[in-house]
């Protein structure tokens, strides 16, 4: 089992917290076993998710979008810290950077920047981006914690830190994306996310023949969840036979029905890149039902990206619902 994090910093500075700033955890939050806080910080925002996906920057934000990332799944935390007052981000970026490597981790990016020197790129852009309004109220049902995230959090010309790391260990790796934000007159805020891997539990819901062709048969289309791929990948997941398997026999239960396959994406990265891989995925399902025995001239596939949401990208809710693969009857 992995030895709680612990960062050392100096005595606490002598400047007082702002009178507004909270000096409690909010109530039922605690710090991930994995990652510890840095010294002093209060926890001001906090979502525990026993299965979703985490995005890791993995490049500077510029136009909208992280010039690369990377997407995991499994055990999620969500921590938005105040720091104590008078602590600079660098410092904050400092401690958890010595104790993420004395722990094990391996840094896959890190940038430092402010408004004169942009090495994280657009840094209000993608504070705001990260933290949406939406995920803020979800992190807290204070109104007062909520706007001390705002205050703290969403870059407004100060310092920024971005980092991800992960641990690889027996039982799956733990990945870390950190973000520190400085605005001047405020305490600077941290917000981590920690993803401990795992699979999702099997046989949760259950979408058979029967059940697709009921969803054809009244609405044109019906979202399949059974569906998984690797990482950024057009790889099918070994956990999407049992789905496969049931297209196929709708398939062939119907010798005259015709579908398209319509791979969809969340709205995470650049567009043109998700536009090609929601096709490669697409391509990769038709793949699949031809080596079980489907005509593959009964099926088209297509990729629309994040063109047809079905739910807010404003939240990662929303997100694992956009991604999905549609069967979509021609």
């Amino acid at each position: 089992m992995l030895t709680l994090l612990c960062f050392t910093i100096a005595a606490f500075s002598s400047l007082a917290a702002a009178a507004d700033t909270p000096q409690r955890d909010l109530a039922g939050s605690h710090d991930n076993p994995i990652v510890s806080r840095f010294a002093g910080s209060v926890i001001i925002g906090y979502k525990a998710i026993d299965f979703d996906s985490l995005t890791l920057p993995l490049g500077p934000f510029n136009n909208g979008a992280y010039g690369k990332t990377d997407s995991v799944q499994g055990q999620i935390t969500r921590i938005a810290y105040v720091a104590p007052a008078g602590k600079s981000v660098h410092e904050i970026a400092t401690n958890f950077e010595q104790a993420l490597e004395h722990s094990g981790f391996q840094k896959r990016f890190a940038c430092e920047g402010s408004s004169a020197n942009p090495g994280c790129g657009d840094a209000s852009s993608m504070s705001q981006s990260l933290l949406s309004e939406a995920l803020i109220h979800s992190l807290s049902p204070n109104t007062q914690d909520e706007n001390t995230m705002v205050d703290t959090l969403w870059s407004n010309g100060g310092s920024v830190f971005v980092e991800s790391a992960r641990l690889d260990r027996a039982g799956g790796p733990v990945d870390v994306a950190l973000f520190i934000s400085g605005n001047e007159g405020k305490p600077a805020g941290i917000y981590l996310q920690v993803c401990q891997s795992k699979a999702m539990s099997a046989g949760e819901v259950t979408v058979d023949a029967k059940a697709m062709a009921q969803g054809l048969a009244q609405q044109g289309h019906i979202a399949l969840y059974g569906i998984h791929f690797d990482t950024d990948s057009a790889v099918l997941s070994a956990d999407s036979k049992s789905t496969l398997q049931q297209m196929a026999a709708l398939m062939k239960a119907q010798p005259a029905l015709k579908v398209y396959i319509v791979g969809h994406t969340d709205n995470t990265g650049a567009l043109e890149h998700n536009l090609a891989l929601s096709a490669q995925r697409a391509e990769s399902v038709v793949k699949a039902l031809q080596g079980l025995g489907v005509t593959p001239t009964r099926m088209a596939a297509k990729g629309l990206a994040s063109f047809a949401p079905v739910a807010s990208n404003a939240t990662d809710d929303g997100k694992a619902k956009n991604r999905r693969v549609e069967l979509v009857e021609q």
